[in-house]
This record gives structure tokens, C-alpha cells and sequence, in this order.
């Protein structure tokens, strides 16, 4: 790919940019409230314990990222938080060795950036190969046809964390349900659900993991933590999102 084409790849919200233009303002808790969550975060703390050993772990920069999948997951919430350094070989940054003994707003930023992680999961990566290649073998002008960007499932969690943004509350999972199934299309979606389960979810046990999202008596809600860091990301990718004082 031309470097250039990739500067110029949608950014994590873009496809969603009208919804976010009609945002109601958001109100964030306290900093310190929202530090001492993040200070509490069991994935920032498994993040940290496992960048301070990363020089005895005996990787090279070419065998990243491990293989077993926890291990990944890991590896990756800790190079996004900014615990690692990655990109001129493998070792732990001061941060990891200090945490959580952060001033409030590292804290908080650092699980925001964290979040990246959650925000990208696509439940494609998890798909059998020949569904996955029945999935993108539709008709373009069939009715039920996936949306023009690559595959049934990518970005899809942008759009369940603007519909949670959007509501006052929470969000019955049976309407985030009907979401995701508008942007993933009907046949797609009852295909992936009758093949590997319910796509929600697996994309709700994401969001609850890390901390993003609360699911209860049937509903999903945004945590505090949760609610600062789509609009991290969201100003991240240049879209204004109202913010109350």
C-alpha cells in the first residue's frame, strides 16, 4: 500500500461522523475518580507486570506479537498504554516501572490509550476461513450486501460505543443488538451467529474487559473510564464531541 493512501485511511470514527455531529454534551467525572479507576484496572496492571519483564522474556523485535493469544492481548494493551517500547526492539518504558505511582491525568490518559485496543477489535479476526471468505463473496447489489469497507464486522465497535454515548442511561443489548446488525447486514449477521455464536456477545465481553462498558439486568452502559475514552478517541480522530463543564 502507498504510504500515502494509508495517511489517508478513515480514522476509528469517521464512518459515524453524522451521529457524532448531533452528540448531546457529555459530562466526565472527576479526574481523581477516574485515575483511581484506571489505577485499579486489572488489564493495566497485568499490562505493567508483564512490560517490566520483557528484557528477560528473550523476544527479537521480528517474533512480536507472541503467538498464544492472551499473551497477545497483553503485549498489545501494554504497547498501546506506551508500557513498551516496540518499534527499536522490546524492552519496558519508565512508565511501566512507575505505575501506578502516576499523577491523575497519566493515569487516566494512559488507560484512554489503552482503549485503542477495544475500539479496533474486530470479531472477523476470529472467523473460520470459509465463512469468512462466503462474507466477503456477496453480491455488491444484493439487498442485504455488506457495507463498501472490507467486511461485515470491521469498525463495528465504534458504532455500539457512539449508540451507548448517544443514550442518557443504558442501552437494552437487544438494541444495540438491532445497530449492529444495521451495519453489518441481516444475512451477514445471522450468518456469523449461526456458525460461532452470538457476535455481540464477543464484542460485549471486550468491552467488559477492559473496563469500557458495564452490561446489567440485560442493558449495557458506558463506565465513567469508558465514556472518557470514546471521546479520547473521538477527538483523537477530529471530531468536536460537546463536553460539559
Amino acid at each position: 500500500m502507498d504510504l500515502d493512501e494509508f495517511d489517508d485511511a478513515p480514522g476509528l470514527f469517521d464512518f459515524d461522523a453524522d451521529e457524532l455531529a448531533t452528540l448531546p454534551p457529555v459530562r466526565f467525572a472527576d479526574l481523581h475518580e477516574l485515575a483511581a479507576d484506571a489505577r485499579q484496572s486489572p488489564s493495566l496492571t497485568r499490562a505493567a507486570e508483564y512490560a517490566r519483564g520483557a528484557e528477560q522474556l528473550g523476544y527479537e523485535p521480528d517474533d512480536l506479537p507472541p503467538d498464544n493469544r492472551e499473551e497477545n492481548h497483553v503485549f498489545w494493551v501494554a504497547a498501546n498504554v506506551g508500557f513498551l517500547e516496540v518499534e527499536e526492539g522490546f524492552f519496558a518504558k519508565e512508565l511501566a516501572f512507575a505505575w501506578p505511582e502516576v499523577s491523575d491525568a497519566q493515569a487516566v490518559e494512559m488507560w484512554a490509550k489503552g482503549m485503542y485496543g477495544v475500539i479496533v477489535a474486530n470479531i472477523t479476526d476470529q472467523l473460520e476461513i470459509d465463512l469468512l471468505d462466503e462474507l466477503l463473496d456477496q453480491d455488491p447489489d444484493a439487498e442485504d450486501a455488506l457495507p463498501p469497507f472490507n467486511d461485515a464486522f470491521h469498525m463495528l465497535v465504534p458504532v455500539l460505543l457512539v449508540a451507548l454515548l448517544r443514550a442518557p442511561g443504558s442501552v437494552p443489548v437487544s438494541e444495540l443488538r438491532r445497530v449492529a446488525v444495521g451495519r453489518t447486514g441481516q444475512w451477514s449477521w445471522d450468518m456469523v451467529a449461526a456458525r460461532q455464536g452470538d457476535p455481540l456477545a464477543a464484542i460485549l465481553q471486550v468491552l467488559t474487559e477492559y473496563g469500557t462498558a458495564v452490561v446489567e439486568n440485560y442493558a449495557v452502559r458506558l463506565t465513567p473510564l469508558g465514556l472518557y475514552g470514546t471521546v479520547f478517541h473521538m477527538q483523537q480522530d477530529g471530531h468536536a464531541v460537546p463536553v460539559a463543564g
